[in-house]
């Protein structure tokens, strides 16, 4: 997955089709900074404004990240509207990371076995960041099928195994 920063505000104006974001931020009466959300969008500026369901939650130190799935996508014709390589990389993350925000995909692992890269970009999609934007979101999450044999990774730092807010 390759990710861009953006702020809520400028997301309307940005021409983004078919990836997933990742909302970060403080909500109401909470101190910490957090992964707050992750979702899919068909088209980023129809569906980032001021009537979505749960990122204007996220009260203070908004950011928005724009992540595309850069491998090959599902073979064979589309069954469904959302591609399954973007709802797969979705699912993994709330899955494991249990993103306070996301309601579904939090109980149940994926279906499939999914290997996620991630990787930050500047917005002119050719500088990385040297830092991931946030502590908690790792650098790669290998789902093999059982959470015991899942990993989670920061590269030079963190290795565990398993879901997140259980080993913590």
């Amino acid at each position: 997955m390759a990710y861009i920063p953006l702020n809520p505000k400028s997301c309307k104006k940005f021409d983004y089709d078919d990836g997933l974001y990742m909302v970060i931020g403080k909500r109401k009466n909470k101190q910490k900074n957090m992964l707050q959300y992750m979702g899919l969008a068909k088209k980023l500026s129809s569906r980032l404004n001021q009537n979505h369901h749960k990122i204007f939650n996220v009260t203070r130190d908004h950011q928005v990240w724009l992540g595309e799935v850069t491998s090959p996508r599902s073979p064979g014709r589309k069954l469904k509207v959302t591609d399954k390589m973007l709802d797969l990389a979705e699912w993994v993350h709330v899955y494991f990371l249990q993103l306070p925000l996301n309601e579904k995909k939090k109980t149940n692992p994926p279906d499939r076995k999914i290997i996620i890269y991630n990787r930050w970009w500047q917005k002119d999609y050719k500088t990385p960041f040297l830092k991931r934007p946030h502590r908690d979101w790792p650098d790669m999450i290998d789902f093999q099928g059982n959470d015991s044999n899942s990993k989670l990774v920061w590269f030079g730092s963190n290795y565990i195994r398993g879901r997140y807010n259980e080993i913590i």
